[in-house]
């Protein structure tokens, strides 16, 4: 996805600068760079990029911290960079909130890949958790329609079919979701 917005965070000025000139050779945005934990939020939070590529040696409160903090918002796609022998990959490939990883010193010939399918993936994750949302909203939803339905048969004496029917004219009359007419029915019923 060329022409997507990077942050850079690495403590070392000559990896930043070398990163950039092989990201902007591929048609990517470096938004920002930084050098410690601080600056890395601000940058994220104020440029809003698709990807972070981060330092696994980031100066300030720590790198998993960070990592945590970033998936808890789920704002950005990370990808760590270590040395080559850093003894910790496995845990930080788990890590969640960590989209991929690159050694250093960083190849040209791997960037471009990771950094798209870290990018790709992380798209999947935000549409995925978007879905399972609007799906527990409807699930939500039936959960009090089935409530309000089961209160109407037992106070009203309806089938079920017809306590349906109901709500769903209820709904329609004043313009409101089955939602909000399934709480007020369940609140109305149960005081009774």
């Amino acid at each position: 996805m060329n022409g997507a917005r990077i942050v850079i965070a690495d403590k070392e000025k000559g990896f930043r600068k070398q990163l950039r000139e092989i990201l902007k050779q591929a048609g990517y945005l470096v938004v920002g760079e930084a050098e410690d934990v601080k600056t890395t939020l601000h940058l994220v939070s104020q440029t809003e990029p698709e990807l972070l590529v981060l330092d696994v040696d980031l100066p300030g409160f720590g790198e998993m911290q960070l990592i945590r903090v970033l998936e808890e918002r789920r704002v950005v796609s990370v990808v760590l960079t270590f040395p080559y022998d850093h003894r910790l990959i496995v845990d930080m490939a788990a890590a969640g909130g960590v989209f991929g990883l690159l050694t250093k010193p960083v190849q040209e010939t791997s960037v471009f890949p990771i950094l798209e399918s870290a990018l790709v993936n992380f798209r999947r994750v935000k549409l995925l958790e978007k879905e399972t949302g609007k799906l527990r909203q409807e699930l939500e939803t039936r959960k009090v329609v089935e409530r309000a339905k089961g209160l109407l048969m037992e106070k009203k004496g309806m089938n079920e079919a017809d306590a349906f029917r109901y709500l769903q004219k209820l709904s329609m009359d004043r313009c409101v979701s089955m939602m909000k007419v399934a709480k007020q029915t369940v609140i109305t019923l149960q005081n009774r």
